[in-house]
């Protein structure tokens, strides 16, 4: 290939990752500039900006800066929110059983995650989950079934549902994405991948992708949760680090002021059955039994 011809072929290509973009609706177009282009792959993992993920995600997984939420839990779990002043995003470890990342990553053909170490775990559970930390909320809006459903599941027997505002700097406050259909990847994501594929012999990789593959389950199992996370990636000697309770890890953030994690808590209602044990300031309603 001459070097005409290559910048006619990359020129040629942004072309088309348009047209894809634009087929999803959005709007926003990129240039040559905004990409690099390798024989092997085309990303934008070292621009200075994103452009083309940025586009991508905060389509497919807009950001949240403030939202009022649902939690449901036990009344034990709510106590200790209420009382220490602090609520806890979890290790996503812990639901490595429930196909957190694998889903996202065996529908998208992420291979080098699926792919097993030396123990026979599949490396995303060593690269992606020790470090990735979130919190589950539900959206205020339910039906009465659905919020049934939740009191039955999550907050059974004497539970607790918690009303948050939540207020957020990071930008990984956002909803989940479900997988309506096993096996079936989101469209946008797809078209793309095999237009530079078989079109161009080249991979495109998505800058963020080990963040996204926590907002993404089957929907055939989680869709009726309607879920918002919270998701915060620890690194090493920079920002909070997790405590430990026995086996479990955990991230520690403060209510009612903005944390490092960059999330803000506020509990503006408790309902339940019975007035849990709690500070006389927080709001009580109380649910029929």
């Amino acid at each position: 290939m001459t070097p005409l011809q290559r910048i006619e072929m990359m020129n040629s290509m942004i072309v088309d990752i348009n047209a894809v973009l634009a087929k999803h609706g959005i709007e926003k177009e990129i240039c040559l500039s905004d990409v690099t282009i390798t024989e092997q792959t085309v990303s934008d993992l070292v621009k200075p900006e994103a452009k083309l993920s940025d586009a991508i995600t905060n389509h497919l997984w807009p950001s949240i800066e403030t939202a009022n939420v649902y939690h449901f839990t036990s009344r034990h779990a709510a106590e200790n929110i209420m009382n220490s002043g602090t609520f806890r995003l979890s290790n996503i470890a812990n639901r490595f059983s429930e196909g957190e990342i694998e889903t996202f990553c065996k529908t998208h053909s992420l291979n080098g995650y699926l792919k097993e170490d030396e123990n026979g775990n599949p490396k995303y559970k060593h690269l992606i989950m020790p470090n990735t930390f979130y919190a589950s909320f539900t959206d205020v809006s339910l039906t009465k079934d659905q919020e049934e459903w939740f009191w039955r599941n999550f907050a059974a027997c004497d539970g607790v549902r918690l009303k948050f505002k939540i207020t957020a700097s990071n930008p990984n406050f956002r909803k989940l994405r479900y997988e309506q259909s096993e096996g079936t990847p989101i469209p946008l994501l797809s078209e793309l991948s095999i237009c530079i594929r078989k079109k161009y012999g080249r991979e495109f990789i998505l800058k963020g992708i080990s963040r996204l593959c926590s907002f993404y389950l089957c929907g055939k199992d989680y869709g009726i949760e309607n879920e918002y996370r919270a998701l915060y990636r620890v690194w090493e000697g920079f920002g909070p680090q997790p405590k430990n309770s026995g086996e479990l890890s955990y991230i520690e953030l403060p209510l009612n002021e903005m944390s490092e994690c960059g999330y803000k808590l506020e509990i503006t209602e408790v309902h339940a059955v019975e007035a849990p044990k709690m500070p006389s300031t927080y709001t009580f309603s109380k649910r029929q039994a």
